[in-house]
């Protein structure tokens, strides 16, 4: 079965669909020749008006990758893949993006592809609730595997151990503790300004604050009229603190990644909304404890005891209370990296047999009929 992801070349996707048998994962159009590993935006979403990029596919699966496009174009894709009759899969890790201001046009987007899909999946009981209440549609829960290769991670993983069997932790001169934010490229959903002097205040006498972050971003946000201006201002206030350290960087290898989050002893994650987080399971990868923001099914997806916090008003006493708790957390349990792997996959292989078999009847019916997709409803 050759399945067109959108994306493919992800490492959820590497680790989720890859393994499975029978099922060949199709390479990604290259949109620009001059960086042939980049996939977005990624041309598939163009079916409506180039249906030559669905040939080769005996089904369509999306990931993620579709804000740039219109609810209305997402309607159209949706229609054009059905009007081919290949199946169409769904995997709703957002139902909220974390990375755009206002929620609303990727829940409609998100919607669109929902109710036209054949099948649908999602990484929490949470979340499967969550779109029936909203499209009247049963997702199948399939849960997140592993981020990135085990050779990548276990290494920094084991050097964050003591010793086998300790609790995880990296013993440091003097028995002071790292706390981590990894901000990225400070993208809308990044809170900055409303938590971070929050979290410096919160930190325990024993404990220092990392807080990581491009360094082009964080040089353009310094422009009075960029949109992370003010973000840029309070970093900028924050490392003139004594136990902070504002560390600028390059974009980093997987490798260079792990290596600096192995470094820590817990990492906060900064979103402000969200769903669903990579980020969790590369902690889970790297046996790191991580402090979650009450949003969407991050606790759930994490499924063990965790120091959380508001990131709708995050309170320095709150966020003590959850650095205590994440760093006397017991040690994070290894991943079985084949087993994890193998059962996600087969569980893939498994709803892209039925989605099939339920987009049967489209490819046998009237296949000279011409459609106009801007005339076709996503759940026709």
């Amino acid at each position: 079965m050759r399945v067109r992801s959108i994306p493919a070349g992800h490492d959820y996707v590497r680790h989720a669909i890859g393994p499975a048998a029978g099922v060949v994962v199709l390479d990604d159009p290259v949109p620009d020749p001059a960086e042939p590993s980049r996939w977005w935006p990624h041309p598939v979403l163009e079916a409506a008006g180039r249906p030559e990029v669905l040939d080769g596919a005996d089904l369509v699966h999306v990931h993620f990758g579709y804000e740039h496009r219109s609810p209305a174009q997402v309607s159209e894709f949706v229609s054009a893949v059905r009007a081919r009759g290949v199946p169409l899969v769904v995997t709703v890790h957002d139902l909220t993006n974390p990375h755009e201001a206002d929620p609303a046009a990727h829940l409609e987007r998100t919607g669109h592809l929902v109710r036209g899909a054949d099948a649908v999946i999602t990484l929490t009981t949470g979340a499967a609730d969550e779109i029936r209440r909203l499209w009247g549609v049963d997702a199948q829960v399939i849960a997140h595997p592993r981020l990135m290769p085990a050779e990548i991670t276990e290494p920094h993983r084991l050097r964050r151990l003591d010793h086998p069997g300790s609790r995880g932790r990296l013993e440091r001169t003097g028995g002071r503790r790292i706390v981590g934010v990894a901000l990225g490229s400070l993208r809308a959903g990044i809170a900055v300004e409303d938590l971070l002097p929050q979290l410096a205040d919160a930190l325990p006498d024993i404990a220092e604050l990392v807080v990581m972050v491009r360094a082009d971003a964080l040089a353009a946000a310094r422009d009075p009229g960029h949109a992370r201006h003010d973000a840029a201002v309070e970093l900028d206030r924050l490392a003139t603190r004594a136990g902070v350290e504002i560390r600028p960087h390059e974009r980093l290898t997987d490798d260079e990644l792990c290596r600096a989050l192995s470094g820590f002893d817990t990492l906060i994650l900064p979103h402000r909304h969200g769903t669903h987080s990579g980020w969790l399971e590369l902690c889970r990868d790297l046996g790191l404890p991580p402090v979650i923001p009450d949003v969407g099914f991050l606790t759930e997806q994490w499924g063990a005891d965790a120091g959380t916090y508001d990131p709708a008003e995050p309170e320095a006493g709150e966020l003590r209370r959850a650095l205590e708790t994440a760093l006397e957390s017991s040690a994070v349990p290894a991943r079985t990296q084949d087993a994890e792997d193998s059962t996600v996959a087969a569980a893939h292989a498994s709803t892209y047999s039925t989605a099939r078999a339920t987009a049967a009847p489209r490819r046998t019916a009237a296949p000279r009929r011409v459609v106009d997709p801007r005339r076709v409803s996503p759940g026709e």
